[in-house]
């Protein structure tokens, strides 16, 4: 990619256009490697540090819910890398996922109904288990902050509207993707302390445990490249408790429930692992809290390996991965190398 970039200057080629991939890119593993323009559907996408900073504020004030009681950063806990620590929140049916990367995807909430940020933040403010408003009084309650006034001017040069205070939190949550993980620094030369442990859980990660097969390189989530045209959807098999044998299938039922599709029960988006070592617990039903229970669930061959046979659209394989537990370690030691550095004390 380096050579690339390097032939393109050298030519003085100008592209017409730019997808997912920058033009620019030099490296994978890097801030500049992918648009969030692309994944934004739109070519005017702009977030200056005033516009960051407001939605900032928005994500984390409570008074603009009904109850004045909670705030984005209620499920969304900064040092928690945007979880909340538990299951479920309280009067939801999911678990809360990281918003780390969340921009990079094609589809939002665990079934996708949601087909950008904006929408899924007024989901959030329409939900009555969450800030239980809608969007226009939303908006009405920051307008009568002179405070706000003020920073929208400076910061979007309008008047509070609708669109923009989505936009405000969206920009938010897009700049949330630092790309300076121990691998990320590894892979770009900036260091090079990977123990041999690391190595070979990532070559695991996409090899015999079959990993790679979901989670997708550089962002290690569903978002399929080289196009990222889509995030896709798994079905696991994900049992309602966290046993290792007899398992009942979670009734949750994923994506059906959005178009009553047949085949399409039980399916839920495959999220990122970047920050898996702080966003315990585990999967859309927080049934796992921990990533060796995770690595073995997986190991057994899905919901299939812990006797929930009868899901025909079961996206696993069904047999076992025979991974030793040296191995499972292995992989367990690479993910954590996935975590950003403001995490870290």
């Amino acid at each position: 990619m380096k050579l690339w970039t390097a032939t393109v200057k050298d030519w003085k080629v100008d592209f017409p256009m730019e997808l997912a991939i920058k033009n620019e890119a030099a490296s994978l593993f890097s801030n500049e490697t992918l648009s969030l323009e692309y994944f934004a559907k739109t070519t005017q996408l702009s977030s200056s540090d005033s516009q960051v900073a407001l939605g900032k504020q928005l994500f984390n004030d409570s008074n603009l819910s009904t109850s004045k009681s909670i705030s984005c950063a209620t499920c969304h806990i900064e040092q928690l890398a945007f979880t909340d620590g538990i299951s479920k929140p309280i009067g939801l049916t999911r678990n809360s996922p990281t918003l780390t990367y969340s921009a990079y995807q094609q589809g939002f909430f665990y079934d996708k109904r949601a087909g950008s940020l904006e929408g899924q933040i007024v989901s959030v403010i329409n939900n009555s288990n969450e800030f239980h408003s809608d969007l226009k009084s939303f908006t009405k309650a920051i307008e009568t902050d002179s405070s706000y006034v003020n920073q929208f001017k400076t910061a979007y040069n309008v008047t509070i509207n609708q669109q923009t205070v989505r936009k405000a939190i969206a920009d938010y949550v897009r700049s949330l993707n630092e790309w300076d993980s121990k691998w990320d620094k590894n892979i770009r030369g900036e260091q090079n302390d990977l123990t041999a442990s690391e190595i070979n859980g990532f070559n695991l990660f996409n090899g015999k445990a079959k990993c790679a097969t979901c989670h997708f390189a550089p962002l290690f989530n569903g978002t399929v490249p080289p196009d990222y045209m889509d995030t896709e959807m798994e079905h696991l098999g994900v049992p309602e408790s966290p046993v290792v044998s007899k398992g009942r299938i979670d009734p949750d039922l994923g994506r059906y429930d959005v178009f009553k599709i047949k085949n399409r029960k039980h399916f839920f988006k495959t999220p990122t692992i970047r920050n898996i070592e702080l966003t315990a617990p585990y999967m859309h039903n927080g049934v796992y809290q921990t990533l060796e229970e995770v690595v073995d669930f997986y190991n057994r061959g899905g919901g299939y390996g812990i006797g929930i046979i009868d899901q025909e659209y079961q996206t696993l394989p069904t047999e076992p991965l025979n991974l030793t537990q040296d191995e499972m370690n292995d992989i367990i030691n690479f993910m954590k190398t996935l975590t950003d550095s403001r995490f870290i004390d």
